[in-house]
């Protein structure tokens, strides 16, 4: 039994910030607010994460995006055992809590986004919403599915292609365990090993395998704000702003 935290709509938790657990304690993206001005989102690593490394959303399945929806048209208010059309199979309920996204022109019901409440190991896959369709989706229509952000988090990788999520306080051992990822106020996080080194001030972001680096230009999301002068391959201490 973990220790006892309330999550931000008074729930009790039993799994503190410094624990991980293989069971799932509360809702994916649950969060916790403290008063000195942190906050935690409750995750699910794909694999092992190091301590302070900054972590991001699993990246997109490309048999799953902009699906042609040929022969598989939507209409308004449908909503349970929809037939979405995908080159393989996903796993089951891969996609709850995720998003169903039409993303073709608004005249064939483009621009809907609907969440999931789960879908099947088929190919077409069956998919079960928790709010009805809208607008009618046309046959010709392309959907992406996409998993809960805080569902299979990753290390940061070196090419960044998806949105980050936070940073641990521990280690998490192995792929399958769910913790909380710190994405606002202080914390340490790694440093880049050469060249990047920032300053008291500069705004950082993503560099290499997890670590953090200055910010420079507008390629990577900038993800806080340095408060602490670090040495190379040291933790400094940043500012969060993740959200």
């Amino acid at each position: 039994m973990g220790n006892v935290i309330l999550g931000s709509d008074g729930i009790a938790i039993r799994q503190g910030i410094y624990e991980e657990s293989s069971t799932k304690k509360t809702d994916l993206g649950r969060f916790i607010d403290f008063e000195d001005g942190r906050r935690f989102r409750y995750c699910k690593a794909s694999g092992a994460i190091t301590i302070a490394h900054v972590c991001t959303a699993p990246a997109p399945d490309s048999n799953h995006v902009a699906q042609v929806q040929t022969g598989y048209g939507l209409s308004i208010g449908d909503k349970d055992n929809l037939s979405i059309k995908v080159n393989s199979a996903p796993t089951a309920n891969q996609y709850a809590d995720g998003l169903m996204v039409v993303s073709y022109t608004a005249a064939t019901g483009g621009g809907q986004a609907h969440r999931i409440r789960k879908n099947t190991a088929a190919s077409p896959t069956k998919v079960w919403l928790y709010d009805p369709i809208v607008t009618a989706v046309a046959a010709t229509c392309d959907i992406t599915l996409m998993k809960n952000k805080y569902l299979d988090v990753v290390v940061a990788p070196t090419s960044v292609v998806t949105t980050p999520i936070g940073v641990p306080l521990i280690t998490i051992t192995t792929g399958g365990y769910y913790f909380w990822a710190q994405t606002r106020g202080y914390a340490a996080v790694l440093s880049e090993t050469t060249g990047t080194e920032p300053v008291v001030g500069d705004n950082v972001m993503m560099g290499t395998s997890g670590a953090v680096k200055v910010a420079a230009g507008y390629v990577d999301p900038v993800i806080g704000v340095c408060v602490y002068i670090p040495a190379y391959d040291e933790y400094v201490i940043v500012d969060l702003h993740l959200e």
